[in-house]
């Protein structure tokens, strides 16, 4: 008998997926959002939304505009923090039956070694670090000024 996937497996950087579909992350929220839409144990990981050590609010509204040529989103990360996500959330996705990888996102690099340390101490199988926003710790290991840490591969 031919399992479904087999043959679809993939390795990224260590991780076995049964399959290469992930979901991005902000865009399945913490999957359970979606359990009743889809087989979350068929998709090979589900990547959560980023996860910031303290709660975040978010942006005021408007957070989604249309325009001519699509659509603008500044959702502004919105979430619950890590001490949530851990309470609440992780115990669904251990549960779900595909790998889970967790985004972690940031102002300093402290916090993003924190929320990496945190996670560590938990069952999931990756970390995401989301280094697009908002990273507003100025670092450059080039000594010409600083910069976003995430504009310099070293600092990265």
């Amino acid at each position: 008998m031919v399992k479904q996937n087999e043959g679809l497996s993939v390795d990224i950087g260590g991780l076995r997926l049964k399959n290469p579909v992930m979901v991005a992350s902000g865009t399945f929220g913490y999957g359970e959002e979606f359990k009743d839409l889809i087989q979350l144990k068929d998709i090979g990981a589900i990547i959560t939304k980023s996860i910031t050590l303290e709660p975040w609010e978010g942006n005021m509204p408007p957070r989604i505009w249309e325009t001519t040529a699509g659509m603008l989103n500044s959702i502004g990360l919105q979430n619950e923090g890590i001490d949530d996500f851990i309470r609440n959330k992780l115990p669904f996705l251990k549960k779900s039956g595909t790998a889970v990888v967790v985004s972690i996102a940031g102002k300093t690099r402290q916090e993003y070694k924190e929320l990496a340390k945190r996670l560590d101490e938990t069952e999931i199988d990756a970390v995401e670090i989301n280094i697009s926003c908002p990273n507003i710790e100025h670092h450059s290991t080039k000594g010409k000024g600083s910069g976003l840490f995430a504009q310099d591969k070293d600092a990265t």
